[in-house]
């Protein structure tokens, strides 16, 4: 696979309030169901140490630490774990929040029984550091540990770029979302913008897209068997076209 070198556009928009609305996070109903589908599909245990890697503000790592499970949570914006941090506190849940690197993860070999990497978060970087990612992951699972890996399906994402949407910024402004497909270096870009000045850019962003195939050859590669393919939380089967791909792996 060719690396397509980008800037690190995740560093700012993660930083800034916009990316609570941009991100479109599910509402607390859908997370609180994906939490309970999660559990089931690893058949979480309450003594097992889960690594929540990329875990933004705690979307589903505070609900898991709510029901008794052992969490550690990393992420890359210091503001998200501020927030996580801070609703932690609320609610006197006792988890484990590090800032650090997906690509370069603080952890020791082999401490983590199950891994959580979820919500688009593998792609954001070249190919080399994308495949790192998946390494670093794997490393710090025990052995026959288990890896939840929610990504994107990449002929869904093609098929519905490129497209405009008009949504809203932090502070209520108006925003011209427009997505389009890179075929050379194979990924999606989304830039936000002025609705009365498109020359006027609020924030980028940049995945790349992956299909089964090889992301599959990126899981092996890392040393990650693939034990089931769901397109939903509760489940169901991939079957090709459907928005996500979720892959339970365990590691040799």
């Amino acid at each position: 696979m060719r690396s397509a070198q980008v800037p690190p556009w995740w560093r700012e928009f993660f930083e800034n309030p916009d990316s609570f609305p941009l991100s479109c996070f599910p509402a607390p109903a859908e997370t609180a169901a994906q939490v309970q589908g999660m559990k089931k599909l690893l058949d979480l245990q309450p003594d097992q140490l889960v690594g929540d890697i990329c875990c933004g503000h705690g979307r589903h790592l505070l609900p898991l630490a709510e029901e008794g499970h052992q969490l550690v949570g990393l992420d890359g914006s210091a503001m998200m774990l501020r927030v996580a941090s801070c609703l932690a506190a609320e609610r006197q849940l006792p988890v484990s929040l590090v800032h650090g690197m997906a690509q370069a993860l603080p952890f020791a070999d082999g401490v983590f029984d199950v891994v959580l990497n979820l919500f688009n978060s593998l792609g954001y970087m070249d190919d080399e550091q994308n495949q790192a990612v998946l390494d670093e992951m794997s490393r710090c699972l025990k052995p026959s540990g288990k890896l939840l890996l929610d990504t994107r399906n990449k002929k869904f994402q093609i098929l519905y770029a490129p497209y405009r949407q008009r949504v809203s910024l932090a502070d209520g402004r108006p925003a011209l979302l427009h997505c389009s497909y890179d075929e050379e270096n194979n990924r999606l870009n989304s830039m936000w913008s002025n609705p009365e000045n498109v020359e006027e850019t609020y924030h980028t962003a940049s995945i790349r897209l992956y299909s089964p195939e090889q992301i599959e050859a990126m899981l092996a590669a890392a040393g990650l068997i693939v034990q089931a393919r769901y397109s939903e939380y509760d489940g169901s089967t991939f079957e090709g076209f459907e928005r996500q791909l979720i892959y339970l792996c365990a590691r040799n």
